[in-house]
């Protein structure tokens, strides 16, 4: 569980601080004292530009500033997972320091019009500052945006003429320099380490030049995530804190500074098409307001520069669309990358970080200059947004329900946690309630349902209305334009400029039952606290004969795994039990009495309070007439799941990544990660898993193994090991190994020389074989299955064998649910298999033609990965 740290500065503190605060406006006039505040230089030892600056460095530089500035305050927001400090500084002119919490509550005041009288608004709008927040580097290798912050934050607070001091009075400034200190600390510590006496612009001089799966470390997180698309899940804690810092102060503009490709120099918005169905008005005036305002300084500067013609927003999860679909005009900057310290272009001239980061600079200054001039206009703005939001819930779809009676618990929990951390009003039914004019997550209607007592409910008529849409909504369509000028490009063999996946629907990602509703009807609810959202803990009975953990919570995986660690016996059931008369779903883990220590009890209420898992006491074996025991032929004995995880190159970075932060963090089962260079002589004995990720190649798997390598890997299959492999290892596992007889469409007779046409990340309809291990707790119905490429895979061409199943297909008829696939696609997908296990010897290979742990928020994916895992040592 992430815990916010507390703020530097409380509300106490802030009252001492803001009588020394009140002093210095009287003696200076509401500027700095000058002499007291150093510069960058002053606290580092080194100017801009002269070599990448550490995490350390700057929270030093910021901390200086709160010391000395009265127009600084440095808030602590969290840490990232390597233990670094995710600092925020306020800037803003002394006298606003004064009644920052005023502030803050009034902006929370303009973003909510239901609480707001027009007499009211009109006194906000004439004292309210602006809230402009602004990050840096994201990506951690895009240097220049952090540094370019670092110099705006200079400029804030040492100089005192009348524009600046204007900007301060205007506006409350929120400075996170880097957001993604990990990233970035790893980079930069490449580029000390091999930098020579000057630096070399040269791309292939080993301080600039790194591989793909170095690049990949220092542009994402400690586990290999762009957390520049974790915005409306929070996997990470780069994000799921700074939610927190956006959803306090309401910024009207954001900004998010960003890095590209080295021959182009920088970007604003607005960006080109497409944009979502929802998005919001108020961010796409903006764009056209702040443009002029960019366009402007660069001019004057002689900077070039483009825009509308790269990036979009149709995805919600960047920084900048998230920021829009919260309120704000959320805008992206992309300077010309350097790499390091500097690089040759393609036309010989060398750009230094330095001129990257006075660029970034430049444009964050003018969008402060823009905030400043059109303060009031922007605010007015914002609140009629938010207006405009709540009147568009009355109208159409009114609701959205999640039930609570078909899918993980812990899963939904986590939707809720996910929608209040982004300002989502959420509530439940208090008692059954029908309602009619009702859509399942297909966007099918089922007409009339009786939802029962703690469906969740998120009404639409609410200040998120926007973003409740967008992600709450089936299907976000593209726009017929857009997709004709991509097909264009697919048919001359170019990128179709898909910047992003499709398709992002919550219940779709997290496999819950998800409706919508166009009646209108007054509804029992109360509000969702934010702590109430997940499972309430109910400590369990003394069990006389055996302890069940609920089989639809995937987090009973993590907590059979824990207690078989600790040497305690458990079972799992691959069929479905009835319990006085509870029907107990696949999956459900069986820990008995009297094969265990006296200690199962404590240990199992501990681990069930940790984790939240439902655990049922039972006192007999025996469950209701008709139905297998706990004893049935189809309950088999756990075996303690030792895994080991493939990284480094070949191996895809973000797949790895993917699997690392599922395993490990959410969901806390042991992981031995082990290079992919090392497989070839590894004793792999003490493993009882593998699993192999995406690659990037498989062919370059396969050399760096060898003939004595590949027979290593395929003896500790032979002899008991469960081989997983994900996406396009699966092509390894086929062609390589030789151990999967899955066929290729493509290889088929009636396919050579088909096109593949890739899928822009779209949902499927995926069918599963039920009463099959593989298949545990995974609730009934077609299972959406995210698809982000062009593979299709068909049984094998051979008579059924006991060691060979197809565990998954894609729907026959109708396969796409929501997203975008060409007719092509659709024509070849259904029937195909993304879900398959083949007998090996004594161990098997478990293949999924998708990575089902997609950037750690497709969780519904997850149960049938984590099956594998910790289920396939033990499997029948």
């Amino acid at each position: 569980m992430i815990t916010p740290i507390q703020e530097s500065t409380t509300s106490a503190q802030r009252r001492v601080r803001g009588a020394w605060l009140a002093i210095c406006v009287l003696l200076t006039g509401g500027g700095a004292l000058e002499a007291q505040v150093p510069s960058f230089q002053d606290v580092t030892g080194l100017a801009f530009g002269d070599r990448i600056t550490l995490h350390h460095e700057m929270v030093g530089y910021l901390e200086a500033l709160a010391r000395t500035s009265d127009r600084v305050e440095m808030v602590d927001q969290g840490r990232s997972y390597e233990g670094n400090r995710l600092v925020l500084a306020i800037v803003t002119a002394p006298e606003n320091h004064l009644r920052l919490d005023e502030i803050r509550s009034r902006a929370g005041s303009l973003g909510d019009p239901r609480t707001v009288t027009p007499q009211q608004l009109q006194t906000l709008l004439e004292a309210q500052p602006a809230v402009a927040w602004l990050g840096g580097s994201i990506h951690g290798f895009e240097l220049s945006g952090s540094e370019g912050l670092m110099k705006l934050l200079e400029h804030l607070t040492t100089r005192s003429d009348p524009e600046t001091l204007e900007v301060l009075r205007n506006v409350v400034v929120l400075i996170d320099p880097m957001l993604n200190p990990d990233g970035r600390d790893a980079h930069a510590r490449h580029n000390h380490e091999n930098i020579g006496l000057s630096p070399a612009s040269r791309r292939d001089d080993w301080s600039n030049d790194f591989n793909g799966w170095e690049g990949s470390k220092y542009r994402t997180s400690h586990y290999y995530h762009d957390i520049n698309r974790d915005w409306f899940a929070h996997t990470h804690p780069e994000t799921r804190y700074r939610v927190g810092t956006l959803q306090a102060w309401r910024p009207q503009v954001l900004v998010d500074a960003h890095e590209m490709g080295p021959d182009v120099e920088f970007y604003f918005d607005p960006p080109t098409d497409p944009y979502g169905d929802y998005f919001p008005s108020f961010a796409r005036w903006g764009f056209d307001l702040f443009n002029q305002g960019y366009s402007r300084a660069f001019d004057r500067a002689g900077f070039e520069y483009m825009t509308g013609e790269r990036y979009n927003y149709f995805y919600p999860g960047y920084t900048t669309s998230y920021g829009s679909y919260q309120g704000a005009v959320g805008m992206l900057y992309e300077q010309g990358s350097t790499r390091g310290l500097a690089m040759t272009r393609a036309d010989g001239s060398i750009r230094t970080l330095e001129d990257a980061l006075n660029q970034q600079y430049t444009a964050a200054w003018s969008a402060l200059q823009t905030t400043s001039e059109n303060r009031r206009e922007l605010l007015q703005r914002y609140h009629e947004a938010h207006a405009e939001a709540v009147a568009d819930g009355g109208q159409g779809i009114r609701r959205y329900l999640v039930s609570p009676e078909d899918g993980d618990p812990h899963l939904l929990g986590e939707l809720i946690h996910a929608l209040q951390r982004s300002g989502v009003e959420v509530d439940r039914l208090t008692q059954a309630t029908q309602l009619s004019g009702v859509r399942d997550r297909y966007g099918e209607s089922v007409g009339s349902v009786t939802f029962p007592a703690g469906t969740v409910v998120v009404e639409a008529a609410q200040p998120r209305n926007r973003f409740i849409r967008t992600l709450l909504e089936p299907d976000t369509p593209l726009p017929e334009d857009f997709l004709e000028r991509a097909r264009a490009h697919v048919d001359r063999g170019e990128n179709p400029r898909f910047y992003d996946i499709t398709a992002y629907s919550l219940p779709l990602l997290f496999n819950l039952a998800g409706y919508s509703s166009a009646d209108g009807s007054a509804l029992p609810t109360a509000r969702v606290e934010d702590k109430a959202g997940g499972i309430p803990f109910v400590a369990p009975p003394r069990a006389e004969y055996a302890y069940l953990l609920d089989g639809s919570n995937a987090r009973s995986l993590s907590m059979a795994t824990r207690l078989k660690e600790a040497g305690y016996r458990a079972a799992f059931s691959t069929v479905g039990l009835t319990v006085d008369g509870d029907e107990l779903p696949s999956g459900t883990i069986i820990l008995r009495v009297g094969q265990n220590p006296a200690s199962l009890h404590d240990s199992v209420t501990e681990l069930s309070e940790q984790m939240g898992v439902a655990v049922r006491a039972v006192d007999s074996g025996a469950t209701d007439t008709g139905y297998p025991s706990l004893g049935s032929g189809d309950v088999f004995p756990m075996n303690t799941p030792k895994v080991a995880l493939v990284g480094e190159l070949p191996v895809n970075p973000l797949s790895f990544g993917y699997a690392w932060h599922t395993l490990d963090r959410q969901y806390e089962i042991p992981t031995t990660v082990l290079r992919a260079g090392s497989l070839a002589e590894a004793d792999l004995r003490d493993f009882n898993v593998l699993v192999l990720p995406e690659l990037a190649s498989s062919q370059a798997l396969e050399g760096m193994l060898g003939d004595a390598g590949l027979e290593n890997l395929r003896r500790w299959v032979r002899q008991g090991g469960t081989l997983v492999v994900l996406g396009s290892a699966v092509e390894f596992a086929r062609g390589a190994l030789g151990l999967l007889r899955l066929r290729s469409w493509y290889e088929a007779e009636d396919s050579a020389g088909a096109v593949p046409y890739d899928v822009p990340g779209a949902f499927f309809r995926g069918e599963l074989t039920r009463a099959y291990w593989l298949s545990a707790g995974v609730p009934v119905g077609s299972v959406p299955i995210h698809v982000r490429s062009s593979r299709l895979y068909l049984p094998p061409d051979a008579p059924p064998a006991g060691g060979r199943r197809v565990v998954g297909t894609f729907a026959s008829e109708d396969p796409l649910i929501s997203g975008h696939a060409w007719p092509e696609t659709l024509e070849r997908m259904g029937g195909s298999v993304w879900a398959y296990e083949e007998r090996a010897g004594s161990g098997r290979v478990i293949a999924f033609s998708e990575d089902l742990n997609f950037r750690s928020f497709w969780r519904g994916g997850q149960r049938l990965f984590l099956n594998a895992v910790v289920f396939g040592p033990s499997a029948p």
